[in-house]
């Protein structure tokens, strides 16, 4: 194995451990925030999931633009298991998109739930 597949390998070991608890944690927060009626905060929540929703695709698609050159591109000289790894962090990269994207349509279903307010007229 050589250095930079070890590091791949690390980084998207490292990237599992972090996400994986904080999306756990942002969709307890969702759910709290829609008990307290934390509306404008539910709000910042849905937009911060659908920035790191972007953020892993991006991270996914380069990934996999990687992987593609590597493989159609023998000039380049890429070991082969240099390519899997980068196929592992590519697909742990979609993985999260997803888990995000799905995270985002929660909150998105929890802001369409809310309550409308009506202003009553004088009845004079």
């Amino acid at each position: 194995m050589t250095m930079i597949t070890a590091m791949t390998m690390t980084i998207t070991l490292t990237m599992t451990i972090i996400m994986v608890p904080r999306i756990y944690h942002s969709s307890l927060e969702a759910e709290l925030l829609y008990l307290e009626e934390e509306w404008e905060s539910l709000q910042e929540l849905l937009a911060g999931r659908n920035d790191w929703m972007l953020r892993h695709l991006g991270c996914a698609l380069g990934a996999l633009f990687l992987v593609w050159m590597a493989m159609n591109s023998p000039a380049l000289g890429v070991p082969d298991r240099m390519a899997s790894a980068m196929a592992v962090y590519a697909s742990c990269s979609l993985l999260f998109a997803i888990l995000e994207s799905l995270l985002a349509q929660k909150i998105a279903g929890l802001l369409a739930a809310v309550p409308a307010r009506v202003k009553l007229r004088d009845q004079r």
